[in-house]
């Protein structure tokens, strides 16, 4: 019976491990926005900020400056910039700044420079170079959809398209998914949240394939994705993915549909579950 008894709780003792291991796995966020249409609002989403965010959790530098009573909740490693060029990366990189992680925000538009559009993977390599330099910042990269082999069109994910193959992902601290636009109106009228979830284990399966990778992140958006939406992605994405990046788009370029601090609180509470 003495042996039986120890069994047993050696046993429990494992489990009781094991679910603790498994509980302790953070859902982390990502929260990004540029700026607000009214005073109610940036009051109304700091407020959900404050309701959520953890040392887990990375915010973009200018939610830190509009919600500066923030910054003590993360480490300098969590405050991140977005810099969409290769000279904005060099103009991010600085020793002895808050920001200790530098984005690169290459994609197609006017931002990045039509050299660094052309050779995308290149660029995310001489990127991380440029950072290096110094050794005081983290790394990180977001390719927009379309380098990642996501198809508006079609609403499909074509993997020999994607430029994560040609990555050298070694001191890569981060990897942001865009692959938002496949939970698009258009999109999920097709095909519900499955291509984007399809998209999102595919990619993340090949890049943790290699021996050194980053964490990595799904990208979501209010500019065109409602909170259930969100948060039926989320739901299936919670054990494959290190976090969800969330893109708060009000105010700057085509209207933000579903931006709103109530929203902001579905999705974010759904995450932490």
């Amino acid at each position: 019976m003495g042996l039986r008894r120890l069994l047993v709780a050696l046993l429990s003792v494992v489990v009781a491990t094991d679910a603790g291991a498994a509980t302790a796995a953070p859902n982390r966020f990502m929260f990004t926005t540029w700026q607000f249409a009214t005073k109610e609002e940036t009051g109304a989403v700091g407020a959900v900020l404050r309701r959520h965010t953890t040392s887990d959790d990375y915010l973009g530098v200018n939610v830190e400056r509009q919600f500066p009573d923030l910054a003590g909740r993360i480490s300098r490693a969590h405050l991140y910039a977005l810099p969409p060029s290769l000279a904005a990366v060099e103009r991010a990189t600085e020793c002895g700044v808050r920001t200790g992680l530098i984005i690169y925000d290459g994609e197609h538009w006017e931002r990045t420079p039509i050299d660094e559009q052309a050779d995308m993977a290149n660029a995310i390599g001489h990127g991380k170079a440029i950072v290096q330099q110094t050794g005081c910042q983290d790394y990180g990269v977001a390719p927009d959809g379309q380098y990642i082999g996501i198809s508006r069109s079609a609403c499909r994910y074509d993997p020999p398209a994607s430029i994560h193959h040609a990555i050298d992902w070694t001191r890569i601290t981060l990897f942001d998914i865009q692959a938002q636009r496949l939970l698009g109106p258009q999109c999920i009228e097709r095909a519900g949240v499955d291509a984007y979830v399809a998209a999102v284990r595919s990619i993340t399966s090949d890049v943790r394939a290699r021996s050194s990778f980053p964490k990595i992140v799904a990208q979501l958006s209010f500019r065109l994705t409602p909170p259930e939406t969100m948060i039926a992605a989320i739901n299936q994405l919670t054990e494959i993915v290190d976090g969800f990046y969330i893109a708060y788009p009000n105010n700057v370029g085509s209207p933000c549909s579903y931006c709103s601090a109530g929203n902001l609180d579905q999705v974010l509470t759904a995450i932490r579950q």
